[in-house]
């Protein structure tokens, strides 16, 4: 990366945009993403902690913790007296409060995502989607499934629900219509409401465990019956803490590597 598209991709770092949190843990996410969307690829090196520290407008003491934070999770090697690089193989790391989804998941292991298989209908919400979204019994919800494809591998079969309230306009349209041809065309859901519907997910909690595929989702992703899954139940808020969508993601279970950072909190 040269200096110019270096300085571009620091430009979007905002220090104020995710409240709540610990200055170095909001620039580790920042750099992460970073890394996970290619401006900062595997093996380049990363400016040193006086040039961060200049880009980012913080401490120093605050560009090392961040680095350190990388280190610890796999993202950065630093090699003392020479300088810190992007590792050569970075973990897949699926961020929810980074807003990032099966697309972006995808492209984080290098790999080019696709669609196929695409299914849009109108439901009547479970008691299941109902207790996840806050709906009343039988509301009708948007459904969208799609295999999820990793240069042309079918990866992941998910099920996205969105209530259909959501779309409804003042004139009496809905945006249904322009969701299918941005999912058919872009693949990423979170981008559409972002651009077309003025709407930002601010987190995601998630609930992770292994599944048996059953008959209808082993035929999606051409696998056995009975084979190995991780499964994914998502449910994505907004900034005022509302439910807005609930997704379910089947994983081939040799797909991805995940890797998770947890650090210890030390009470005194």
């Amino acid at each position: 990366m040269d200096l110019l598209e270096l300085q571009k991709a620091f430009s979007t770092w905002d220090k104020d945009a995710v409240e709540g949190r610990l200055l170095n843990h909001k620039v580790a996410e920042f750099l992460r993403q970073l890394i996970m969307d290619g401006h900062l690829p595997p093996e380049s090196q990363l400016p040193n902690e006086p040039d961060l520290s200049a880009y980012l407008d913080i401490s120093r003491s605050t560009v090392r913790s961040a680095l350190s934070t990388l280190e610890q999770s796999g993202f950065i090697n630093r090699i003392w007296g020479v300088g810190t690089f992007v590792a050569k193989d970075p973990p897949t790391y699926n961020n929810l409060n980074l807003n990032s989804g099966v697309t972006q998941l995808i492209r984080s292991a290098g790999l080019e995502p696709g669609t196929s298989e695409i299914l849009i209908t109108t439901r009547p919400a479970s008691e299941r989607i109902c207790s996840h979204l806050l709906l009343e019994a039988d509301a009708p919800t948007l459904v969208i499934e799609r295999v999820r494809l990793a240069d042309e591998k079918r990866v992941v079969f998910t099920v996205d629900v969105i209530p259909l309230k959501l779309f409804d306009l003042p004139n009496g349209q809905t945006l249904i219509d322009e969701l299918e041809a941005y999912v058919r065309n872009q693949q990423s859901i979170y981008e559409f409401f972002r651009l077309h519907m003025n709407l930002a997910i601010h987190h995601g909690i998630a609930w992770i465990r292994p599944l048996s595929a059953e008959q209808y989702i082993a035929d999606r992703l051409q696998l056995r019956e009975g084979s190995n899954l991780l499964h994914l139940e998502q449910v994505d808020y907004d900034n005022n803490g509302e439910p807005v969508a609930f997704s379910d993601e089947y994983y081939v279970a040799d797909a991805f590597r995940f890797q998770i950072f947890r650090s210890n909190q030390v009470q005194r």
